[in-house]
């Protein structure tokens, strides 16, 4: 499965370049600094999306499968405690949401997903617990 959700990345990000713009001081001495500064800025977040768009995630029957460009790794289902779903304001606009899935001691990130409630689901069906009732009418609005 791919993960979407890098219009929302990018809007976050130049949000955060405007943000940052209006506390400068641009004049016609840093103007060539400034530009070099929204440069690195948005090579940095195309690096970061570019990761983002290759993470991987699938459900086998061994566990939950994360690949991303730099490592693999595979969590059992008998290690996971419990999974719930998260949608903040910009991923309710994009119709996106995050599956968190708990462990002993840590909890990984499952984030910006098209359709997160059948994943979470189908995590929850595998882990032996009973499905999340979604309210569609708050989802509505």
């Amino acid at each position: 499965m791919n993960k979407p959700g890098i219009e929302k990345t990018t809007i976050k990000s130049l949000f955060a370049l405007a943000v940052f713009s209006v506390v400068l001081e641009i004049n016609s001495r840093t103007i060539y600094n400034y530009l070099i500064f929204v440069g690195v800025w948005i090579l940095l977040t195309a690096i970061y999306e570019a990761y983002k768009y290759s993470t991987r995630f699938a459900l086998s029957d061994n566990g939950l499968e994360i690949r991303t460009p730099l490592k693999y790794r595979v969590i059992p289902y008998s290690k996971i405690n419990d999974a719930f779903l998260v949608s903040g304001f910009l991923q309710k606009r994009f119709k996106l949401s995050s599956v968190y899935v708990v462990m002993q001691k840590n909890a990984v990130g499952l984030r910006d997903l098209r359709g997160g409630e059948g994943i979470l689901n189908d995590i929850e069906d595998r882990i032996g617990r009973k499905r999340t009732e979604f309210n569609k009418e708050e989802d509505s609005r």
